[in-house]
């Protein structure tokens, strides 16, 4: 069995001579959730499409599950749910009654999943309203729980905390966890509410013009954002003698590179400098460094100027 549940290499996609995706490359593990980070235009959209068979590329390729190959990814696409767009659903009838036309559709006899699904994603109570007269975020929900009619193994999902309150991010993001925990369910959701994404997302990939800008996991998103003090020196070695023994502290990190991250002394860098000054160390770089997660993302795309 593959650990990854999609791949896709170089995809290329053109409208009207621009790309809307250039080369995009990526990589989803299986059980984890993928936060899909870009701006508006930025082709999350396209490329969602892509993978949901809704749209072909100019150049590229994609596996799913393993496979790929027109024939064989419409039947790996059975797989996976989405949400793109727009929640797909009939505007006269009720919640229920879109739950069983898209299950019919796909020929599930399962009949009790309407009521599960309902009632997984907070409209157990809507009766006989019809789905015109929904709330954006009551059409929402009835997305998601259309996407997952067939249990997916792969779920994708287009800003479907878009018209939500607050109550119901939350209730979305825990859904979403428990689907990745329980079922290992992968799961690509795209936004660009970043401190919602970042309490939600495993992963993330940061998305810019159609290209691919950076891919990277949870704990590395914390360690790029997390403050510090940045020292850049002549002699290294001597100043984690210096941090360890004279100033008491453990809680750095030595770069590659042989810069220094250090997480203390943040509030007292009067301290530090003396004691580097003291041990006759020679600096040639120290500043704070450390971002806000939209910070991180402009600095990630190309400085303030795209924000």
């Amino acid at each position: 069995m593959n650990d990854y549940v999609l791949k896709t290499n170089n995809l290329t996609k053109t409208y009207k001579g621009t790309d809307a995706l250039h080369n995009v490359s990526i990589t989803l593990e299986a059980g984890k959730i993928y936060g899909l980070i870009g701006q508006n235009g930025a082709g999350k959209t396209t490329l969602m499409r892509l993978v949901a068979g809704l749209s072909f590329p100019k150049s590229g390729s994609l596996e799913l599950f393993g496979y790929s190959g027109e024939r064989e990814l419409q039947v790996e696409r059975k797989r996976l749910g989405s949400m793109i767009e727009y929640p797909g659903m009939s505007p006269n009838m009720t919640a229920r009654e879109n739950l069983k036309f898209h299950r019919m559709l796909r020929g599930i006899p399962n009949q009790e999943i309407e009521a599960e699904l309902l009632a997984l994603v907070g409209l157990a109570d809507t009766g006989k309203k019809k789905a015109k007269n929904f709330s954006l975020g009551m059409k929402q929900r009835l997305g998601i729980a259309t996407a997952l009619i067939g249990d997916p193994e792969l779920l994708i999902l287009d800003e479907p905390i878009n018209g939500l309150d607050p109550i119901g991010v939350v209730e979305i993001r825990n859904l979403l966890k428990k689907l990745c925990d329980e079922r290992q369910m992968t799961i690509l959701i795209s936004s660009h509410n970043l401190p919602e994404l970042y309490q939600t997302a495993t992963d993330y990939i940061i998305i810019h013009k159609g290209e691919i800008k950076q891919t990277l996991t949870l704990e590395q998103l914390e360690e790029n954002c997390r403050h510090h003090i940045l020292i850049s020196c002549n002699a290294p070695e001597k100043l984690v003698s210096v941090l360890e023994m004279q100033l008491n502290t453990r809680n750095f990190k030595v770069m590659p590179d042989q810069t220094v991250k250090l997480y203390d002394f943040l509030d007292d860098k009067q301290t530090l400098a003396q004691a580097i000054f003291d041990n006759g160390i020679v600096v040639t770089n120290f500043c704070v460094q450390g971002d806000t997660l939209e910070n991180y993302f402009i600095s990630v795309i190309g400085g303030g100027g795209n924000a």
